[in-house]
């Protein structure tokens, strides 16, 4: 299911597109879509799999959070 998070904490958008990328690689979703300028990621992925991809962003960069905002 697609969901729309708010991304914290990112410092420019190629920390954005490398974040992306390495979401991609985990094989965890369906896609992935983060937009710097809005803040906001959109992420089709199972349920069980959000635990995981919050994990790789917690490991990508220090105070990096989702949070649900749809």
């Amino acid at each position: 299911m697609e969901k729309v998070y708010e991304v914290c904490g990112l410092d420019c958008a190629n920390c954005a597109a490398q974040l992306e990328r390495k979401i991609q690689k985990s094989k965890l979703v369906k896609s992935v879509s983060i937009n710097f300028l809005t803040s906001k990621m959109r992420l089709d992925c199972l349920d069980e799999n959000f635990a995981k991809v919050t994990e790789i962003c917690a490991n990508f960069e220090d105070g990096v959070t989702l949070e649900e905002i749809e």
